[in-house]
């Protein structure tokens, strides 16, 4: 069995994706008037995800820490918003899925902040680092003694 990996992201979907995220990139702080500091920390979070996103789709290899930064800012976006509702004492709200509450923060923070802190901590989303299979390592020893282990009858 064989270590899996996410799939790497094509050139289509780098080119089906770059214009809105320079669009995004260009016109969002002409566009938008935001208010205070907490505004501009916001719009400024945005233009960062869209930059390092356009990278890592640009060149996955090249640009491999862009994806963990873009998860950083996931984690760091959900983790802000529930100290702030927690902070503000809104705990259910009013019944509305799309209210602005703990629990829909918490709920954002365990979808999409915790994969977002594994990948960006750990550059994988589990805890454990997945070891190596059988077959791996009679291929890297095969590789070190220069036989093949086809040859040797294993």
């Amino acid at each position: 069995m064989r270590i899996q990996e996410l799939p790497q992201p094509t050139r289509l979907m780098f080119w089906c994706t770059a214009p809105f995220f320079v669009a995004t990139i260009t016109l969002l702080p002409l566009l938008a008037s935001p208010v205070g500091i907490v505004g501009w920390s916001v719009l400024a979070a945005v233009e960062l995800l869209a930059i390092f996103s356009l990278f890592g789709l640009y060149d996955p290899d090249r640009f491999k820490w862009c994806w963990r930064v873009v998860g950083g800012i996931a984690f760091a976006g959900y983790l802000t918003y529930l100290v702030q509702m927690v902070g503000s004492g809104q705990w259910i709200g009013d019944g509305r899925r799309s209210s602005t509450t703990v629990v829909n923060g918490l709920i954002g923070l365990v979808v999409f902040g915790y994969p977002g802190f594994m990948y960006a901590f750990f550059g994988r989303f589990t805890w454990r680092a997945e070891s190596l299979s059988i077959d791996c390592y009679k291929d890297r020893l095969s590789e070190a003694d220069g036989t093949d282990s086809v040859s040797n009858g294993r």
